[in-house]
């Protein structure tokens, strides 16, 4: 029964992530156009396989379950108002200076395609960046004493990028999902389209070397029309058809992994169904003082309390918070 109801409420939740993302004929099922989207991105070579929706149907929805988990990590929303800038320790925290803050918002492609299409007033998003510490030396004082050049950690933010802008909460929510598809769409792209360079690039070294092949078996020939066949040619022939032997080998166990669409399908599939080992998020929480000085260890020192999620995939960490901002419209063009 709790698993018929997860089912109806994700179905429901697609739907209605995709009335707001694009446009659909009417009547057409919302996890076909999820499905397809996903695919399209991985490998459209997937199509051809029998059934491929009803086989990525379970692992699509589990997958869109866990990243509404994730939604759950991110503060905010935090209003990014050059006004607010010295009033607000997370927006001071976050940018460099009002400027900063300015350019984010005012050259934004997502932001921008709103303002073409004719939108303003109160916008939700996802905002992430990078995060930077380095140390530097500075004072502080403990008790009455001021104890200078001090080794301390100074955080700062950089490649600010705005995710899933819209006028609603809800909608970005959905957006967020929706990328976090399209995250593990692209991982499985990388691992079939890796495969399939390195069997272009193995195919290319067969042919090269059935060329080698056929340039010292024809001077073995003219050779022997003359005199014996030389010590150094048979042994360069016994080089090149060693090669080839073991490219060809290496070719096939590549064409029994990347050959037909069902194997992309199943490198898909796979990745769908671990969508937590591809992308984790979590809070932290770091305490900084008003020139952005990490005092987290420092008990009753000034500071402010700064709540972010941190999303990891690999190697790539980026920092992220749900934010608002004030859209205004773009200025009409002289006639």
């Amino acid at each position: 029964m709790n698993e018929h109801n997860d089912r109806s409420r994700i179905n429901a939740w697609i739907g209605n992530l995709w009335r707001h993302l694009q446009p659909r004929a009417a009547g057409e099922d919302p996890l076909v156009q999820v499905t397809d989207r996903v695919v399209q991105v991985a490998d459209p070579v997937i199509r051809q396989a029998k059934g491929y929706r009803q086989v990525l149907a379970d692992p699509i929805a589990g997958a869109m379950k866990y990243f509404q988990s994730l939604l759950e990590t991110i503060p905010g929303p935090v209003a990014l108002d050059r006004r607010r800038y010295y009033d607000d320790p997370t927006v001071k925290a976050l940018f460099a200076s009002p400027a900063e803050l300015d350019e984010v918002l005012r050259f934004n492609p997502e932001i921008n395609k709103l303002r073409k299409q004719g939108l303003s007033g109160e916008m939700v998003a996802m905002m992430t960046m990078l995060r930077q510490e380095r140390s530097i030396f500075g004072h502080k004082q403990e008790g009455e004493l001021i104890i200078r050049d001090v080794r301390q950690q100074a955080v700062s933010f950089t490649d600010h990028r705005i995710v899933a802008p819209s006028v609603d909460l809800e909608t970005t929510r959905e957006g967020i999902v929706n990328r976090g598809l399209e995250v593990l769409a692209t991982v499985a792209m990388e691992r079939i389209t890796t495969l399939r360079a390195n069997k272009a690039e193995l195919q290319g070294k067969k042919e090269y070397l059935q060329g080698m092949m056929k340039i010292l078996g024809g001077r073995s020939h003219r050779q022997e029309i003359f005199a014996a066949p030389t010590t150094q040619n048979r042994e360069e022939l016994r080089k090149v058809e060693q090669l080839l032997a073991e490219v060809e080998q290496e070719l096939e166990k590549l064409r029994q992994q990347i050959a037909l669409p069902e194997q992309s399908l199943a490198y898909l599939e796979d990745v769908l169904r671990q969508p937590d080992s591809m992308l984790a998020a979590r809070r932290q929480s770091l305490r900084l003082d008003w020139k952005g000085v990490r005092v987290d260890d420092e008990p009753g020192s000034e500071g402010n309390d700064i709540t972010l999620a941190e999303f990891s995939m690999e190697d790539v960490r980026r920092f992220a918070v749900l934010v608002t901002f004030t859209l205004t419209a773009a200025p009409e063009s002289p006639s």
